[in-house]
C-alpha cells in the first residue's frame, strides 16, 4: 500500500515535471520568434512636413497699468491756518486757480514794512548819489547805503513772496483726486494739501525684454485693449523707451494713449506691438520639436531614414517656432511618429 503511494506521487511529479519543460520549450520559441521579427521589423511610420521659409513679423504684446500723463502731490510753501479751502474732491482746476487760503494778517503786516523800508532806502540811495556827485558825502557813506539797499530789496522779495503764497494756487491743470486739508487746520511748510491728476491724458508702462526692444521706435503706432470690455480697441503711440532695464533685465516703454472717454485710470491694458518689417525666416510646428528651448533637436528624412538634427530656436509664434540654425530650406522634417525615432531608423512616410 505504501508503494503503491510512493509510485503514485513520482508518477504525479514526472508528469508535473514534463509540463512545466513544454512550457519553457514554448516560451523561449515565442521569444525567439519575437527576436526574430523584431530584427525584420525596424521601419517607423511617420508624417512629416517640408521645410520652408517666410516672412516672419515677431509680434508681441506687454501689460501694463494706466497712469495719468501728469500727478502731482501739492505741498504748502508757508506755514498758517488755513481760513477757506476753495475746491474739493473731484474739482476740476486750470493752472493758476485758488485752491485755498490761508490767514494773511502777519505776512501782510511784514510785507507792508518790508516794502516801506526798500522804497525809503531806494530814496536814500538816490539822495547819496546825487550828493556824492555833489562831493557832500564821501563814496564808502554810498555804498554803505547801496549794501543797505540791496538786503531791504532782498527782505521784500521774500516778504512779497509769502504774502502772495497765502492764497494756494494750483500748478498745473487737472482734477482735485484727494484733499488733505480742512478750514482751521495749521499747516507748516511741506505739508501735503492736494493731489492733482491731470486725466486728460493717460499713459501706461510695459516692461519688454531685451530681445523685442529693438523692433520698437519712438512715435510708433500700438493697439490695446482690456479683457473687461471686449471688442473694444485703444490706439496710442510708444512716447519713451527707457535706456536702463529692471531686475528682470526689461526696459520700461511709455506709451501714450489716444484720448478715449472709456478709458479710466488703473485700468489693466494688453498693449500690442506689431513688427511692420519683419524678416524672413524659417518657421517650423512646434510639435517637430524634440527636447527644450535650450536643447531641442529634430529629425529629418533623407533616402528613407531619419537622421537627427541639433536645433537653435528664436522667438515663439502660437504653435510655431523660429529655427535660426540647424535645419535648411527644402527638408523634410518628422512631425509626427516622433515616439521610436533615433538617429539612422529606416522610417516609412505616410502624409495624409
Amino acid at each position: 500500500m505504501k508503494k503503491s503511494r510512493i509510485r503514485a506521487i513520482i508518477i504525479i511529479a514526472l508528469i508535473i515535471a514534463g509540463m512545466a519543460a513544454l512550457l519553457l520549450v514554448n516560451k523561449k520559441k515565442m521569444q525567439e520568434q519575437s527576436s526574430l521579427a523584431a530584427v525584420f521589423d525596424k521601419t517607423e511610420t511617420v508624417s512629416t512636413v517640408k521645410v520652408e521659409s517666410e516672412v516672419f513679423k515677431r509680434n508681441f504684446s506687454a501689460n501694463g497699468i494706466t497712469q495719468a500723463v501728469k500727478e502731482l502731490n501739492f505741498v504748502s510753501d508757508v506755514s498758517g491756518r488755513v481760513t477757506t479751502v476753495y475746491v474739493d474732491k473731484g474739482s476740476r482746476v486750470a493752472d493758476g486757480t485758488p485752491l485755498l487760503k490761508i490767514d494773511s494778517e502777519l505776512y501782510e503786516a511784514d510785507y507792508k514794512a518790508a516794502k516801506a523800508a526798500y522804497e525809503a532806502l531806494k530814496k536814500d540811495e538816490e539822495r547819496f548819489t546825487r550828493s556824492n556827485e555833489a562831493g557832500g558825502v564821501t563814496s564808502q557813506q554810498l555804498d554803505n547805503i547801496r549794501t543797505q539797499l540791496v538786503a531791504a530789496e532782498s527782505r521784500y522779495i521774500v516778504s512779497r513772496r509769502k504774502y502772495e503764497n497765502t492764497v494756494v494756487k494750483s500748478p498745473m491743470a487737472g482734477t482735485i483726486n484727494l484733499r488733505y486739508v480742512e478750514p482751521g487746520a495749521l499747516i507748516a511748510p511741506n505739508a501735503p494739501l492736494f493731489e492733482i491728476v491731470d486725466d486728460s491724458r493717460l499713459k501706461v508702462i510695459c516692461n519688454v525684454p531685451e530681445g523685442r526692444i529693438r523692433l520698437l521706435s519712438v512715435g510708433q503706432k500700438i493697439k490695446a485693449a482690456d479683457s473687461s470690455l471686449p471688442g473694444i480697441v485703444f490706439t496710442g503711440r510708444i512716447n519713451h523707451i527707457g535706456i536702463k532695464t529692471d531686475r528682470g533685465l526689461n526696459y520700461p516703454v511709455e506709451v501714450l494713449l489716444d484720448k478715449d472717454s472709456r478709458l479710466k485710470i488703473g485700468m489693466y491694458l494688453k498693449v500690442f506691438f506689431e513688427d511692420k518689417e519683419g524678416r524672413e525666416a524659417i518657421i517650423i510646428p512646434r510639435k517637430a520639436v524634440v527636447g527644450s528651448a535650450k536643447s531641442a533637436i529634430s529629425y529629418v528624412v533623407e533616402d528613407g531614414k531619419a537622421f537627427r538634427r541639433e536645433l537653435t530656436l528664436g522667438d515663439m509664434v502660437g504653435d510655431r517656432v523660429e529655427v535660426l540654425e540647424g535645419l535648411n530650406e527644402g527638408e523634410e522634417i518628422i512631425v509626427a511618429g516622433l515616439m521610436n525615432v533615433g538617429d539612422g531608423v529606416d522610417v516609412k512616410v505616410v502624409n495624409q
